[in-house]
């Protein structure tokens, strides 16, 4: 059994082991996949029960201590600051939620920093966002946090209030066409 082998015997047992080898990595690749899917999906529950959190504590109508915060931050109750501070932080929760996907493969590197894009001059375009994401930006991912930090010089802290006059300048020039 140990002796010499004839060459089809050699070349069947180099086949294989080729083929265990190769079954040995597709089990490695897909015990890592596994691994890096079920990690994903953990940190995804524990940052949905911090945003129903948040929404728990919204409320019914959070928009007047939404525009307080945006118009005077200073003046904002203890109270006020969780509202507003939930709020804000709900939409700081979907870049997150597009980060994870595609962390997960499920998004390209554009679709979610573009997704940023979009979106950060309304969520961050005024003072109170900016010094909440300056004091909570630890809870997010690295990545998401550097991502954020390179747009954020850009972001005029007048932008969301601007927003509402740029729009309410559009519907008395579309009520007269």
């Amino acid at each position: 059994m140990y002796g010499k082998r004839n060459k089809p015997q050699q070349h069947h047992h180099q086949a294989l082991r080729r083929r265990i080898r190769a079954g040995l990595v597709l089990v490695a690749i897909e015990l890592n996949q596994n691994t890096k899917q079920l990690s994903l999906e953990l940190v995804w529950q524990v940052n949905e029960r911090m945003m129903e959190n948040n929404r728990t504590l919204l409320g019914d109508n959070p928009a007047s201590v939404y525009v307080k915060s945006i118009t005077n931050p200073e003046e904002l109750t203890f109270e006020e600051f969780q509202i507003a501070s939930a709020f804000v932080l709900n939409f700081m929760g979907v870049w997150e939620d597009r980060h994870y996907l595609y962390m997960a493969g499920l998004l390209g590197d554009d679709e979610w920093k573009s997704y940023i894009d979009g979106d950060i001059s309304l969520t961050l375009g005024n003072r109170f966002a900016q010094a909440l994401w300056k004091t909570s930006k630890n809870l997010f991912e690295p990545e998401l946090v550097r991502y954020v930090d390179e747009k954020l010089p850009n972001v005029d802290t007048g932008a969301t209030y601007q927003w509402w006059l740029d729009t309410r300048e559009g519907l008395s020039t579309t009520s007269q066409e």
